[in-house]
């Protein structure tokens, strides 16, 4: 019967951070939200609400664990935030392709346990960019993802059936 229901996920990446991965790659792990990007977390938390999602995933570095945080306490839900590897961003010792799987790989978790569900993602740009463009069929470089953007993909099944990206945060 689930093959049926329509599923969505929120793919969001995390708030603005106190410095750009190319400013000291090698500290890029401690990189933290700025007072901008915990209130770009608010307000996608509070675009968030009127979905009531039934679970949030996050990459475990702290700057998106702290975003599902603030994105968690917005909406009230209740339970934890699911932190898993997948979800982490791209490092230069890891093959591009081998990062999409690997966060293509937690899609195929989110769509079988989550089925007719709206679930939360926050991860990295290039996880959301290589993510949305293999469902799209184009080049991830043709996906634009700035700070506190949502992508919202509507799944029916497995297959994508819609992806619109949502920017409740760009004004600030």
């Amino acid at each position: 019967m689930s093959q049926n229901l329509q599923t969505v996920v929120f793919l969001v990446r995390h708030g603005e951070t106190d410095r750009y991965y190319s400013q000291d790659p090698s500290r890029d792990q401690l990189r933290q939200l700025t007072e901008r990007g915990a209130r770009q977390a608010a307000k996608v938390g509070e675009y968030l609400a009127e979905f009531a999602p039934t679970a949030i995933y996050s990459s475990p570095l702290e700057r998106c664990r702290d975003t599902a945080q603030i994105i968690k306490d917005a909406i009230g839900f209740k339970n934890p935030v699911v932190l898993t590897d997948k979800l982490l961003e791209i490092y230069s010792n890891e093959p591009r392709q081998e990062a999409g799987e690997r966060g293509e790989s937690i899609f195929t978790e989110i769509l079988g346990r989550h089925a007719g569900e709206q679930v939360v993602a926050v991860t990295h740009q290039y996880i959301i960019g290589y993510i949305v463009a293999n469902f799209r069929g184009v080049d991830y470089h043709d996906v634009p993802c700035d700070f506190a953007d949502v992508y919202r993909l509507t799944f029916a099944a497995t297959t994508l059936v819609e992806a619109v990206r949502y920017r409740p945060a760009a004004n600030l």
